[in-house]
């Protein structure tokens, strides 16, 4: 897994959507999965495990106008392995990107706070 920068300021899909996971309290970042060449964004969940997600086409690069939905993976080995992966989100972008965001923000928040490995 490679770590790529994004401008603060971008304004693509995977940049908004970075803005909007932060600004409700999670951890994101932007990342290359190198085997699949997949462009995402990671949501680092307290203990090790990660949410990878991308549009259906495995990228984040689009416009936000162009927004052909979304895919969340719940992966509990980070990128050291995909045993045990869970899809915890999957549209088609019905509504458009704010309304689909918004979708995939709840259901990716809900997720994280479940499987939280971090001592209560």
């Amino acid at each position: 897994m490679t770590d790529v920068h994004i401008d603060p300021y971008a304004d693509t899909a995977g940049d908004r959507l970075i803005r909007t996971l932060e600004a409700h309290g999670l951890t994101a970042q932007s990342g290359t999965d190198r085997p699949t060449d997949t462009d995402m964004v990671i949501v680092h969940i307290e203990g090790g495990p990660e949410i990878w997600i991308a549009d259906p086409t495995g990228h984040t690069d689009n416009p936000a106008d162009a927004h052909p939905g979304w895919v969340a993976i719940y992966r509990p080995h980070a990128d050291l392995s995909d045993e045990g992966e869970e899809e915890v989100y999957r549209s088609e972008g019905a509504g458009g990107f704010n309304r689909d965001t918004a979708a995939l923000v709840a259901a990716v928040a809900q997720c994280a706070a479940a499987r939280s490995l971090a001592a209560a």
